[in-house]
């Protein structure tokens, strides 16, 4: 709401200085008015990286599993804004999760049972499934890392990786003021608004005035999304492998996780009062 009153606000701000406060006041029977959509785009650059992940351990007790846990979170808590050039970093850490862990081979055997009764003939013999145990404790937790400059992403990637965290990707990228930079948007819309209005209006040999109202004002952005590639080799021979790089070339581990430009678009819709 705030947003839309100070596009309102611009709105008003474009009416012509040529005018005088009496042709803006008509009365509600001589107004005639004129709605026009405008459109505004601000292209940047994101500067925050968002990165997802989970650190999960298994141990006869769960305890010690969730210690290990917390060890893994201590570490990377330590280490990653030690990075070098990292400016900014935030952690955001979902509640810890414990679970029993069960005997796999118990889990096959319930499966195959089940398989087995849903084809039974009549008078046959169904298979009794067995209570599985736990055979050890596992605990989790997942997590966010959202930090800057976006090219530190791979960098945070690789220390999460060693810390012990596991599910470590890439989320996609952020813009940390992107309030101001969708009322930047909007106010390019609203100028285009106005520039359409007046070329109208002079194409009618009238002129703009005011603006009655801003009947709309949406602002549009569409998060990023990165995922790493998935590298596929078939056939035989030297085309299925990966060589390795000769002098000067980048090696397949190189890959460029900086994002390309972003745009932020927005339009409104004003009702101009004409004369």
């Amino acid at each position: 709401m705030k947003r839309y009153t100070i596009l309102f606000a611009m709105g008003l701000a474009l009416i012509g200085c040529n005018s005088s406060e009496g042709d803006v006041l008509q009365s509600l029977e001589d107004i005639k008015t004129l709605q026009v959509t405008g459109v505004g785009e601000v292209e940047i650059m994101p500067d925050q990286f968002v990165i997802s992940g989970a650190v999960i351990k298994q141990e006869p007790l769960i305890v010690n599993a969730m210690n290990k846990v917390a060890d893994v979170v201590n570490s990377v808590q330590t280490e990653l804004p030690e990075i070098q050039g990292l400016s900014t970093s935030e952690f955001n850490f979902a509640s810890v999760n414990t679970t029993g862990v069960k005997d796999p081979a118990c889990l096959l055997f319930n499966q195959e049972a089940d398989r087995t009764n849903s084809t039974l003939r009549e008078l046959e013999e169904r298979v009794t499934k067995k209570i599985c145990e736990d055979v050890t404790q596992q605990a989790s937790v997942t997590f966010t890392f959202t930090g800057s400059p976006v090219d530190k992403a791979g960098n945070a990637i690789s220390k999460l990786t060693e810390a012990g965290a596991v599910s470590v990707r890439l989320n996609g990228y952020k813009i940390s003021n992107l309030e101001e930079i969708e009322l930047t948007a909007g106010e390019n819309a609203v100028a285009n608004a106005r520039d359409k209005a007046d070329r109208l209006a002079q194409a009618g040999g009238s002129s703009i005035i005011g603006v009655k109202d801003l009947t709309s004002y949406v602002p549009t952005y569409r998060q990023q999304i990165a995922t790493a590639p998935v590298v596929n080799t078939r056939g035989a021979g030297e085309t299925t492998r990966i060589l390795k790089a000769e002098p000067g070339q980048k090696t397949v581990t190189e890959m460029n996780l900086t994002p390309g430009p972003q745009t932020i678009s927005a339009s409104v819709s004003l009702e101009f009062i004409y004369k």
